[in-house]
C-alpha cells in the first residue's frame, strides 16, 4: 500500500477493533485496558483467576465500555491455544496483543533456583512468545494487527534482587524486533514499552525514604499511572503508529537517564 492510498478514519479510534490484555485485571494492564476500551476497542480481561476477570470487565461495562472476562494462564500453553481459539470462535480474529502479565522474582541470582527459574521463562518469555504466535495468526486474518510487549527500564539497567526479572525483559525487546521484521510483510507491527515506575499496589511497597529518593532521582518529579501506559499503547496500535514497528520506547519520567 502506498503511503498516498493510506487514509486512516481517525488516528486514535479504535471502534470496532478487538483487543487482548494480558493481566488486565490490576495496575498497568487495567490501565491499559480501560484507555483502549474508551477508545472504542473491545477489550478482552485476561488473567489467571476469572473472578478477577469478570469483576474487571463489569466494571467496565458499567462504565459503558465494551469488555469481557476470559482467564487465561499464560504459562499453560493449553490456555494459551483455548484463548487462540475463543477468540477465534467469538470474533473471527484479533487486532490487538498487549503481553503485560508478568512473573516478578524477588531473588538474588544465587538464590534463583531452577524451578523458578523455568517457572519465569515459562510466563516471561514462553508464554508471551506463543500467544503472540497466536495472535500472528488471528491478525493475519484481518489483514494486520499490533502486538505491545510491555517490558521494563530494568531491561537496560538491571537492579538487584531483580535480575531474572530483567533478563527475561531484556528479551521481550529481542522478542518484538524478531516478531517485527517477521510479521511486517503481514500488516503485523510489534513494538515494546518499557514502563519506569508507575503508581500501582507494587509500587505501593516503597517507604517514605525511599519513594523520596526515587521523585528526586526522576526529572519529572513524580511516578506514571498506569493510564499513561495505556496511552502509549493506543498510539502503538491505533491509526497514529501505523508507520512504527520494532520500536522501544521508553515511559519512566527521565529515570533511567538521570540514575544511569
Amino acid at each position: 500500500m502506498s503511503a498516498a492510498a493510506y487514509r486512516p478514519a481517525g488516528p486514535f479510534d479504535l471502534t470496532g477493533k478487538v483487543a487482548l490484555v494480558t493481566g488486565s485485571t490490576m495496575g498497568i494492564g487495567e490501565g491499559i485496558a480501560r484507555t483502549l476500551a474508551r477508545a472504542g476497542a473491545h477489550v478482552v480481561i485476561s488473567s489467571r483467576k476469572a473472578d478477577d476477570c469478570a469483576r474487571v470487565a463489569h466494571a467496565f461495562r458499567d462504565e459503558g465500555l465494551s469488555a469481557e472476562p476470559r482467564a487465561c494462564h499464560i504459562g499453560r500453553m493449553d490456555d494459551i491455544a483455548a484463548m487462540a481459539a475463543h477468540l477465534r470462535a467469538a470474533h473471527g480474529g484479533l487486532d490487538i496483543l498487549v503481553n503485560n502479565a508478568v512473573l516478578s522474582p524477588w531473588r538474588t541470582i544465587d538464590d534463583t533456583d531452577p524451578p523458578l527459574f523455568t517457572k519465569a521463562v515459562e510466563v516471561n518469555l514462553r508464554g508471551n512468545w506463543y500467544l503472540s504466535l497466536e495472535a500472528s495468526k488471528l491478525m493475519k486474518a484481518r489483514g494486520g494487527g499490533s502486538i505491545v510487549n510491555i517490558a521494563s527500564v530494568a531491561a537496560l539497567h538491571p537492579d538487584k534482587m531483580l535480575a531474572l526479572y530483567s533478563t527475561l525483559k531484556t528479551a521481550m525487546i529481542g522478542m518484538s524486533r524478531a516478531f517485527a521484521l517477521e510479521y511486517g510483510p503481514s500488516g503485523i507491527r510489534v513494538n515494546t514499552i518499557l514502563p519506569g515506575v508507575i503508581e500501582t499496589k507494587l509500587s505501593a511497597v516503597f517507604d517514605d525514604d525511599a519513594r523520596k529518593s526515587l521523585l528526586a532521582g526522576t526529572p519529572l518529579g513524580r511516578t506514571g499511572l498506569p493510564e499513561e501506559i495505556g496511552y502509549a499503547v493506543l498510539y502503538l496500535s491505533a491509526a497514529s503508529g501505523a508507520f512504527v514497528t520494532g520500536a522501544s520506547l521508553v515511559i519512566d519520567g527521565g529515570l533511567s537517564i538521570a540514575s544511569h
